[in-house]
């Protein structure tokens, strides 16, 4: 029983330890649909260059965090002409805060779950109880 509850408890801590992290985003990034370069990739798509920007790493709150990221801070700067093709951190946080979730109600479930089987093999094991009481001679 304390092994299970120690066992309970570190899953918990693993789980929490893992919340409280801040959440990092690889967002796409894209030519600015409005620009210069667009036009041109649009009708020459071979003169995009090796070493265009793809993606941009942007740091997130934790999940814990009201907002998906600190808007205080600017989002990295990307080349000019390129714009981030989604809203940052949006996502993989919701995701984060999902995951979290299914997480504590999974180890719910399964201390639910091993307390229910643990009291049907104790019910199981335990000996009918005989009367104790003298049988009457005569």
């Amino acid at each position: 029983m304390i092994a299970a509850g120690a066992l309970v408890l570190w899953v918990l801590v693993l789980i929490f330890g893992w919340a409280i992290q801040p959440i990092e985003d690889t967002v796409p990034v894209e030519v600015d649909p409005a620009s210069e370069l667009a036009a041109i990739l649009a009708e020459r798509p071979d003169l995009t260059p090796p070493d265009a920007v793809r993606a941009q790493l942007v740091h997130c709150n934790s999940l814990f965090a009201n907002d998906a990221r600190d808007f205080a801070e600017p989002l990295p700067e990307l080349p000019p002409e390129y714009v981030y093709a989604r809203t940052p951190c949006i996502g993989p946080h919701n995701g984060a805060r999902v995951a979290a979730a299914v997480n504590v109600v999974a180890v719910i479930a399964l201390v639910v779950g091993w307390v229910m089987i643990s009291r049907r093999f104790r019910l199981e094991a335990e000996p009918e109880t005989k009367s104790t009481s003298p049988t009457p001679v005569g």
